[in-house]
């Protein structure tokens, strides 16, 4: 066996020490860069959030306006896409982090590209999370509001679902407008 004089491993436990401490070091770095990237995307997230309650906010902002068809086309003078809500912010602060809507109206179209009816429309909401002219998030709901005629309405047995012969006569009743109904059929 040969012998060897304890000088010679001298600076052996400075070296791993070294190496394990850059491990740990690099470690630490990409915990850091995955911590700091999560925290960015959790970021976005909130902002499309909000920005999606804006825009929901805005549509019942319009919906509270208890507009009709022919109300938002006079006040439209039929143009397309007329923005009849302007940049809201949902907090009432100019400057709100939570977001602002704007709501816009339209007249055109279905899915085959043709006109909707008199009594319908189309309204889109836009939410956007902002500050000053930067936009970070954006969210749009769209949805075509109709206007119901009662006195055109024709109650029809299948649509009325699972209501009890009791609440079809109080809808009758309440103004159908001398609606006949059949008599409901006898449950077994």
């Amino acid at each position: 066996m040969i012998w060897r004089h304890p000088t010679e491993r001298r600076g052996m436990a400075l070296i791993i020490t070294v190496v394990m401490t850059t491990m740990i070091a690099m470690l630490a770095m990409g915990l850091s860069a995955v911590t700091w990237d999560e925290i960015g995307l959790s970021a976005n997230r909130r902002r499309a959030k909000a920005a999606r309650f804006a825009a929901e906010a805005g549509l019942t902002h319009f919906v509270s306006l208890g507009m009709g068809p022919d109300q938002v086309a006079q006040t439209a003078s039929g143009q397309e896409n007329y923005e009849i809500i302007a940049s809201t912010p949902v907090d009432g602060n100019a400057n709100s982090r939570r977001g602002h809507y704007r709501v816009q109206v339209g007249f055109c179209c279905r899915a085959d590209g043709s006109r909707l009816p008199s009594n319908q429309i189309r309204v889109t909401s836009i939410g956007e999370v902002k500050r000053g002219d930067r936009i970070f998030a954006s969210s749009s709901v769209s949805v075509t509001l109709e206007q119901f005629d009662p006195s055109s309405a024709v109650l029809d047995r299948e649509s009325q679902g699972g209501l009890s012969a009791e609440a079809l006569k109080t809808q009758v009743s309440s103004g159908a407008g001398g609606v006949s109904l059949p008599s409901p059929p006898e449950r077994r």
